[in-house]
């Protein structure tokens, strides 16, 4: 992988499964092969089968299993690979897996209604509260500011011990659309560029 840059591998999640129709976990199954995909892409061979071989795609996936183990905070990783570092998300029937030699944290949200008062309160420090409330498109601006938390709290890899009010921002951090109504937005803690890759089926 080139330094300096997260490749985002991005797929409809009706894309991605539309081979694997017995799977029940379908979010998981999608961050999968997406990360499967990014591998490939960048030269990574998945325990002793070829990355080249299409019709080895289940295998893959049950070696890729095997390589992935959780930090201290339920931050996934591969054990044969500790150079690369990745995460994944999921919303709006997409799935995304940002993929770098960086520490890297990622979060994609579709448009929905803000549930409540309370709910930006607890996420949102005074600022943020005030950004929201005089923003043209108030819920585009929610979303906008949780995917940046989410993909702060990822990046860090402690999950939701840290409060959202309150985070240490990173070095760099970029926001990207998939769709007129879902944003994501992806954070490390190195300035980089933000290369995005479309899915294209491996089995």
């Amino acid at each position: 992988m080139k330094p300096g840059i997260i490749y985002l591998y991005a797929g409809r999640m009706e894309n991605l499964t539309k081979d694997w129709k017995e799977e029940k976990n379908r979010e998981s199954l999608c961050g999968r092969l997406l990360l499967l995909q990014g591998l490939w892409d960048q030269g990574y061979t998945i325990g002793s089968l070829d990355p080249a071989d299409f019709s080895e795609c289940r295998g893959r996936l049950e070696n890729l299993e095997s390589l992935l183990k959780k930090g201290p905070y339920g931050k996934p990783f591969l054990t044969a690979y500790p150079e690369v570092h990745f995460n994944i998300s999921h919303s709006g029937g997409w799935a995304v897996c940002a993929l770098a030699a960086m520490p890297c944290g990622v979060d994609i949200q579709e448009r929905r209604p803000i549930r409540s008062r309370r709910m930006v309160e607890r996420t949102m420090n005074a600022r943020e509260q005030r950004q929201i409330l005089e923003a043209e498109d108030s819920t585009a601006e929610f979303i906008k500011l949780w995917t940046y938390k989410e993909s702060c709290i990822k990046l860090s890899g402690e999950g939701l011990r840290q409060d959202m009010k309150i985070l240490k921002p990173p070095a760099c951090h970029q926001f990207f659309r998939l769709e007129k109504d879902l944003v994501g937005c992806v954070a490390a803690e190195e300035t980089f560029q933000l290369e995005i890759r479309y899915y294209r089926n491996l089995s």
